[in-house]
This record gives C-alpha cells, sequence and structure tokens, in this order.
C-alpha cells in the first residue's frame, strides 16, 4: 500500500514540476528549473547486534552540499513486519552529511527509507541491509520479492 501511495505522491511531484518547468521555459529562456537534490544513503558495512550503529544521509544539489534541509528523516523497518516501522529525526553532521543512531536487536534483513525534505523537494530513496546475520532461506526470499523500478537496493557483504 506504501508502495502505491509513494509511487502515486511520486508521479504527482513529476507532474507538478514538468508543468512548472512548461511555464518557466516559455517566460524566460535564461531561468532554468532547479537541479534535484541527490540523497545517497551511507550504511555501515557490517551492523551487529546490540551494538550502537549510526546511519547517514549525504544531501547534494548539483554537486554542493546541502546544509540547509527542513527535514531528514529515516524509517526503518524489519522486512518482515513493515508496519513495525520506526521514524527518527536525522541531525546534521557537517558537509551535506545528516544522520541518527540506531541498536539493533535483531538479526535479519531491514529497509531504511530516507524522507528528505531540501529546497522545496521531497525526496525518499529506499535502502536495505542485513542487521547481524541470516539464513540462506531469509536471503533467498528477498532475492524473490519483486522490487519497483527506481528503488535503490542495498547490498551485503554476506553470502
Amino acid at each position: 500500500m506504501n508502495k502505491i501511495i509513494s509511487s502515486m505522491a511520486l508521479i504527482c511531484v513529476l507532474l507538478f514540476l514538468s508543468a512548472c518547468t512548461a511555464s518557466s521555459d516559455q517566460s524566460s529562456q535564461t531561468t532554468s528549473a532547479p537541479k534535484a537534490v541527490e540523497v545517497e544513503i551511507v550504511l555501515p558495512e557490517e551492523i551487529a547486534l546490540n551494538e550502537e550503529s549510526t546511519l547517514k544521509v549525504r544531501l547534494t544539489q548539483d554537486q554542493e552540499n546541502i546544509e540547509d534541509a527542513e527535514d531528514v528523516q529515516f524509517e526503518i523497518w524489519k522486512a518482515s513486519s513493515r508496519e513495525e516501522n520506526e521514524l527518527i529525526e536525522a541531525k546534521h553532521e557537517k558537509e551535506g552529511i545528516y544522520s541518527v543512531k540506531k541498536m539493533f536487536q535483531e538479526d535479519g534483513i531491514y529497509y531504511v527509507q530516507t524522507h528528505v525534505t531540501a529546497r522545496n523537494m521531497h525526496v525518499m530513496p529506499k535502502k536495505q541491509f542485513i542487521v547481524g546475520t541470516v539464513s540462506e532461506e531469509e536471503l533467498n526470499a528477498i532475492k524473490e520479492e519483486p522490487q519497483p523500478q527506481g528503488e535503490s537496493q542495498g547490498h551485503s557483504h554476506h553470502h
């Protein structure tokens, strides 16, 4: 259900941006559409159980760090229980980096989706990651799960 809502919101934003771009092109050739806000989710290579981990996001626009984001939140959930998500407000560090600290108490496959509002844009990339140890069965179940196009996927170094 959330994927449908997210997709609909993205379509609305794209339609709005394309309408704005078309009208600004007609009114003046000297103005250009604002560059997209780029969001890069940065996770530790390994996340251990019962140890505090720092999850980060780097925000840029036109290759410049964004230091003035209006709102940055991390939504985190275990793959098997989407309804038990947690939303954590990020803190600004420096150089476009915003972070949260989180302690995981269960092994498993998780998702993090950042909700970023900056420079009149809202961006919500998602990434998959592994905490502790997971079974081959869990890994195979996730590989078989269909992923919508355009969503960034996390990569694990566990095999």
